[in-house]
């Protein structure tokens, strides 16, 4: 592996090392690294003449495209500093992030640029808009005369806001030596990858996938971009190309497996399916180790801790597979990679290690929350097993209180997973007059004889019964269509919340 210490090192050893060899699809015809390297030095020289210079910040406000993986070139290799937002977000929460960064430039659509020039002004913020797009590359000067940029191990390499619903936008800051140490740990944990390799990036390049995805190119991988997920057009994409590592969210592994259910012959020469940023059903998991057995890897991480912090292997799922979701490693997050030192204080997880931020931007008042001594307080309740597998029991901020008793969704999200018939699930904490919160159940069924609340309400107490305390069961259930998530692919529990009116007060407890 290279031995480069920074993110424009790492991308000049990737041009020189396989210049000629096909690197982006676009238009029907493959650009070689050598040609997105002098795309980059464009879109590089595009930015230096709106203002932008080394050190500034960059939002990134695009669809998935050829152009956003030469513009992540053009800022990681040029010491500018990558701000990747969801392209979902509203342009008025892209304006927030932009003042919040004081950032010199966006990039986003030309179609968006009026609307998102407006609502920086209605912020107050001076940040310049930058229409780019796939039409745009033939117009750009390669920039040539760009001298090369040398930064140091602890310069800031990226600004990753987290996926908070509420507050003010909050950002880890991701030094140049946490990318390169979170690269290693991660191409350590894929299977060997080469020019061979071709990686479908159809998950959102702003988060998880893109990362795996820039792992995969500055090892010689070809890159198939998706502008937005559809598991059919994926799999399509993976049998027409040769596609052999596709990126993905558990809410997104989820379709492609239902996809691949029906298509038995798709997906052949897949290699690896790396996943994460959020929990996962078991059910979804055996039946994906079972639809692509020794290709499922799992990385935990968050944005002040890059994963992979730990790793689900693929000869993890697979023994788990054989047991099926009854297998308590499944539930699992897997075991910490070498490098990352963990430990778990009064049931919260903390980890210390090159990848863990040194601060959040600009917000010491945080830091003195979450940080000591180099360790970071995640937030996440954990526990270790004797076969040193990490288990995320639920989010500390998660907690129901109920009749004083405190109650982790996760937990009770991970019984009702098992019922026969639902097939996503989300459990929150409405306020209620005799327990001060309430435990919901927010349930999409498949199963018609569910459908019934009654019939599904006493199912799923039954289910919950059995396996956990009596006052862990949910007192309401609500069927649903889908489960509402924020542009991370995480369920939006405020919103669920917010959907049920708080029950009057009466006089008798609920049963």
């Amino acid at each position: 592996m290279w031995a480069s210490r920074t993110l424009p090192e790492i991308l000049e050893h990737t041009y020189e090392a396989h210049g000629a060899a096909p690197a982006l699809l676009h238009d029907g015809r493959w650009l070689t690294f050598a040609e997105t390297a002098r795309l980059a030095r464009g879109i590089h020289a595009l930015l230096v003449e709106h203002g932008a210079a080394e050190g500034d910040r960059v939002v990134v406000h695009l669809e998935n495209g050829v152009t956003t993986r030469l513009l992540d070139q053009a800022l990681l290799g040029f010491g500018l500093v990558r701000v990747a937002v969801s392209a979902r977000l509203h342009v008025r929460e892209v304006a927030a992030i932009c003042l919040d960064a004081e950032a010199a430039v966006v990039c986003a659509d030309p179609g968006q640029a009026d609307l998102l020039r407006a609502a920086l002004h209605d912020a107050g913020a001076r940040t310049v808009v930058v229409g780019l797009n796939a039409d745009c590359l033939p117009s750009l000067d390669d920039g040539q005369t760009t001298a090369p940029v040398r930064p140091q191990d602890d310069d800031v390499a990226m600004l990753m806001y987290s996926s908070g619903t509420t507050g003010a936008p909050k950002a880890a800051v991701v030094t140049q030596g946490a990318w390169v140490a979170r690269t290693r740990h991660s191409l350590a944990c894929l299977p060997p990858v080469t020019e061979a390799d071709t990686v479908v990036l159809a998950a959102p390049a702003a988060h998880f996938a893109g990362s795996v995805a820039l792992d995969c190119f500055i090892q010689g991988a070809r890159t198939v971009i998706e502008r937005r997920f559809d598991a059919g057009a994926v799999l399509d994409l993976v049998d027409r190309y040769d596609g052999t590592i596709v990126p993905l969210v558990p809410v997104l592994l989820a379709r492609l497996v239902e996809a691949a259910e029906e298509r038995p012959a798709s997906g052949r020469n897949l290699r690896c399916l790396p996943y994460g940023g959020s929990s996962v059903s078991t059910d979804v998991l055996v039946r994906a180790s079972r639809r692509f057995p020794g290709v499922l890897t799992q990385f935990y991480g968050l944005a002040e801790a890059l994963a992979p912090l730990s790793v689900l292997t693929p000869a993890d799922h697979d023994e788990s597979a054989a047991v099926g979701s009854d297998s308590s490693r499944l539930t699992s997050a897997g075991r910490f990679v070498d490098g990352v030192e963990h430990r778990v204080d009064d049931g919260v997880l903390a980890v210390r290690g090159s990848v863990v931020m040194p601060g959040y931007w600009r917000r010491p008042d945080l830091d003195a929350k979450v940080l000591s001594d180099g360790w970071f307080a995640t937030g996440d309740l954990a526990r270790v097993d004797d076969d040193s597998y990490l288990h995320l029991t639920g989010r500390s901020s998660d907690v129901i209180v109920s009749g004083g008793y405190n109650i982790q969704p996760r937990e009770v999200e991970q019984v009702i997973e098992r019922v026969p018939g639902v097939a996503d699930v989300a459990v929150a904490g409405v306020p209620d007059p005799q327990w001060g919160e309430a435990v919901h159940a927010f349930v999409v069924v498949d199963d018609d004889a569910l459908r019934d609340p009654e019939t599904l309400a006493t199912t799923l107490r039954d289910a919950c019964a059995g396996a956990i305390a009596s006052y862990k069961k949910p007192r309401h259930v609500h069927v649903r269509n889908s489960l509402p998530r924020n542009h991370y692919g995480k369920v939006d529990r405020r919103a669920l919340r917010d959907s049920v009116a708080p029950e009057p007060p009466t006089k008798e407890a609920v049963a």
